[in-house]
Order: C-alpha cells, then sequence, then structure tokens
C-alpha cells in the first residue's frame, strides 16, 4: 500500500545571525555544491532538510526516500525527490553523482523492525550508502549516529551504531563529522508510548543535569548543517559531537544574537 506524502513545511524553525552568516558565506566560498538527505522521512531527517532549505546555501538539496514528501517553504524548486533501494549499491553510485555533501540520518529500532531489521538499516544500508558516496566523491559526510556509540559494546544498538562509524571513517572521505545525540526529544508521527512516558521525567532530569539525557531533534540538525558551512583547517578530517557539545555549540550560538 501506498504511502501518505511526508508534510514538511519552514515552520517553528531557528535559525539565528550565525547560522546565515555561515551559510551565506559558505554558498560565496563554495558556489555550486549540491546536498543529498538519507533518512529524510525521519525526525531527524526532516529536519535536516528545512535547515537545508531554509539555508538556501545549496543549489540542491536531494532527498532519498521510499516514502514522498510534500514541501512547503522557501526555495522549493531546489529540493529533488528520488527513491532508493539501499541494496542497489551501483544505482546509489549513479544517483549520489554530483553532491558534494551528504547528510545520512538512517535508523530504526529493535522494537519496530526486530534485531535483523534493525541491523539491516543502522548498518548495512549506512555502511553501503556511505561506500556509494565515497564512490560517487561526496566531499563531506555527516551522520547521525547515538550516544554511546562502540563497536565492543555488548548492547546491540550502540554496538551496531560503533561498528558503522569505525567503517565509515577508514573509508577515506576528505572529511567525515559524526553526532551523537542522547535520547530525541520531538512529536513523533509514529506512536511510541513507552518512549512518550519516559519523555516526562527525561526533561526533568534534562534540567539538573544539562546536555546529558536529552537534545531536540531541531538541535542536532542544526548542528549537523550548520558544521557543513565551516571549513575545515585540515583534510582528511574525522570529527565526533556529542549531545553535550551539540547542545552548548546551539546555545552559544543563539546568545549571539
Amino acid at each position: 500500500m501506498e504511502r501518505s506524502a511526508l508534510k514538511i513545511a519552514l515552520d517553528n524553525i531557528v535559525l539565528g545571525s550565525k547560522f546565515t552568516k555561515a551559510a551565506s558565506e559558505f554558498k560565496e566560498r563554495a558556489p555550486g555544491r549540491n546536498a543529498l538527505v538519507l533518512g529524510g522521512t525521519g525526525e531527524v531527517g526532516r529536519e535536516v532538510i528545512k535547515h537545508l532549505m531554509a539555508s538556501d546555501a545549496f543549489d540542491k538539496v536531494t532527498v532519498f526516500t521510499r516514502r514522498p514528501i510534500e514541501y512547503t517553504g522557501a526555495h522549493s524548486e531546489k529540493l529533488v525527490q528520488k527513491s532508493v533501494e539501499f541494496e542497489n549499491t551501483e544505482q546509489l553510485e549513479r544517483d549520489f553523482a554530483g553532491h558534494s555533501h551528504a547528510f545520512c540520518c538512517l535508523g530504526t529500532t529493535r522494537a519496530k523492525s526486530g534485531a535483523d531489521g534493525f541491523y539491516k538499516v543502522d548498518h548495512d544500508y549506512v555502511v553501503n550508502s556511505a561506500k556509494a558516496c565515497k564512490t560517487a566523491n561526496v566531499e563531506h559526510y555527516s551522520i547521525c549516529s547515538s550516544a554511546g556509540a562502540d563497536k565492543n559494546s555488548m548492547f546491540l544498538y550502540t554496538k551496531t551504531k560503533g561498528q558503522a562509524e569505525d567503517e565509515i571513517q577508514a573509508m577515506g572521505f576528505p572529511r567525515v563529522s559524526i553526532f551523537r545525540p542522547a535520547m530525541l526529544m520531538c512529536d513523533r508521527d509514529e506512536s511510541r508510548l513507552l518512549e512518550k512516558v519516559a519523555t516526562y521525567p527525561i526533561k526533568f532530569l534534562s534540567k539538573l543535569i544539562p546536555g546529558m539525557l536529552a537534545i531536540p531533534t531541531s538541535t542536532v540538525a542544526w548542528t549537523m548543517v550548520d558544521n557543513a558551512f565551516s571549513a575545515p583547517k585540515k583534510t582528511p578530517l574525522n570529527e565526533a559531537f556529542s549531545n553535550s557539545e551539540m547542545l552548548k555549540y546551539f546555545n552559544e550560538a543563539q546568545k549571539e544574537q
């Protein structure tokens, strides 16, 4: 059965003067750049799309998805949608060609997809798409991973995330940026009762120990996109940002208004 279109609108988005200035400088310094988004219908992915479109920094933003998107907002002529099959590496390579930046927000849960399904998405699809990006000469690969990612972890979730991170960093991209959020705060399309129940104490505890337990999906996306505007001091560069670092980076930028 065909899935209904995901509606994305540029509402309730906070950019700030630092973000808009960085976007403008990036566009002047590196004109003609194109971005691709993987996992654009997820909670972080849709926020990445919003921030990319609002920035007007890229000539084209291509969203690879199995679910159609209905976007309303600025620069809609720059948004391109393409269906994707992550098992078809050769097709991925052809489709990714001509893009300079990749934003990977692919992910599912063990509860939703089972252990095998989770590993297939969060490792196989992520690594396959990264390999295709490398072959297509993508310059900067950014990925939303997870707090605690560790290939030696005893837990499937963090172990899988860590394995994917290590394999991507070993591919030889000019630049890899890894973002490791803790619990994501958002209004999900899907109803996850336990997650909703857990949200309330998490919000309370986050005020007591800020930066450790949770982060808004919009803040993760803001950090991923803003980071892409910066010029690396050296290449190749592998960098990672923790939950607290992303929150600090965003909050300090907003204070500069």
